[in-house]
């Protein structure tokens, strides 16, 4: 059972690796300015932001900042599934944050 631990663990972290400093940083910044959310939801919001991929991330920071070209540019290179992704994450992380709260 430790080793299962310790190999789910070590599989953990390229995910990590994707996660985009400045990306996560927009959407934390622009969910309060845009999305009106407390600090606390959007530290939650960033959070769940980090599970996303960095072309989700870079999407979803885009829709937040409200960047049309960067939004449609993003779209070119994301899979349909990648795409469906964010579009859940915009339509239940912000509740789910707030909920939280």
């Amino acid at each position: 059972m430790k080793r299962f631990a310790v190999l789910l663990a070590v599989a953990a972290i390229p995910s990590l690796a994707l996660a985009s400093p400045e990306h996560l940083a927009t959407i934390e910044a622009e969910c309060g300015t845009q999305l009106k959310m407390p600090p606390a939801a959007c530290a939650c919001l960033k959070g769940k932001a980090g599970e996303l991929n960095d072309g989700q991330q870079a999407f979803i920071a885009a829709v937040v900042s409200k960047d049309k070209a960067t939004q449609k540019d993003l779209t070119q290179g994301m899979t349909v599934q990648e795409l469906t992704q964010a579009g859940m994450f915009m339509t239940n992380a912000p509740a789910q944050c707030a909920g939280a709260q």
